[in-house]
């Protein structure tokens, strides 16, 4: 999932170096000796299903022609609020990432437990994305980009699926770095003004993403052994009944696409 989620907006100029701190690996996103917080991450059991449930009148009601369904219990609302039109199986929602190493590159405007609860909210992410790329939910895609869709939410609304093997599915590598007001701007096409705080993240390959068509054209779109797939994501934090506390992307730049995102890249040095 990692090379196919750019925004695809704006540019700018990036200055400026961050001071680096020693890198730490978390298993499974948790640093060692510490509990994450019970809402990051953690999907609530009883907002998922046995298995992939379709939700009664979804798709149409989301495709605008039909009218919001009606009778639907407090988990088919929740999931439907996201522009789901199924409650996924609780197997299919569990984060199952690779370890991953980061570097906290804020000077301390981050905390340290501030990041690793984001890294724990972002492997819900890609868990979200994967499962939501093999179902044909586009529109949950969408929402879980704050709104914005890209080729892959394209993709999978023209009926396309694809798979990611675990490598490629979430990042190895997450640095959290502090960006001036001009240069989140530049990131977000102006709607965020303010100086805050951008993940770098990069999975490594080798690793698979199959992109099958909805007429069986194959394509895979992964990563040769050492290549990596780097991308720079600007988030915020939302919440739902069905999710708890969930990252939403509001932006997300691959390498080459933005200066902006290309500098913080190179800064980084991840």
């Amino acid at each position: 999932m990692l090379a196919s989620l750019a925004a695809g907006c704006g540019g700018g100029q990036a200055t400026g170096r961050p001071a680096a701190t020693p890198l730490t690996t978390f298993s499974t996103a948790h640093a060692p000796g510490t509990t994450p917080s019970p809402s990051a991450g953690a999907t609530p059991t009883s907002y998922c299903d046995a298995q992939d449930t379709t939700i009664p009148g979804a798709a149409a009601f989301l495709a605008g022609t039909g009218a919001h369904p009606t009778d639907l219990t407090t988990v088919q609302e929740a999931w439907l609020d996201m522009d789901a039109t199924m409650v996924p199986a609780c197997s299919e929602i569990v984060p199952d990432p690779p370890p991953v190493t980061t570097q906290n590159l804020t000077n301390g405007e981050l905390s340290s437990a501030a990041f690793q609860t984001w890294v724990t909210e972002d492997e819900m992410w890609w868990t979200l994305a994967e499962w939501a790329g093999q179902h044909d939910q586009g529109g949950f895609i969408a929402y879980l980009q704050g709104g914005a869709g890209n080729s892959l939410t394209s993709f999978v609304r023209a009926g396309g699926k694809v798979v990611d093997s675990q490598v490629c599915e979430y990042p190895e590598k997450a640095d959290a770095v502090s960006v001036t007001a001009r240069q989140m701007a530049a990131l977000t096409d102006d709607v965020l003004q303010n100086a805050g705080v951008v993940y770098v993240i990069a999975s490594v390959g080798p690793c698979t993403s199959v992109w099958t068509t909805d007429d069986g054209a194959v394509s895979n779109k992964g990563l040769s052994a050492s290549q990596e797939a780097i991308e720079v994501d600007v988030t915020t934090v939302d919440s739902n009944a069905a999710l708890g506390q969930f990252e939403i992307k509001t932006a997300g730049w691959d390498h080459g696409d933005s200066p902006t995102a290309d500098a913080i890249m190179e800064q980084v040095g991840i």
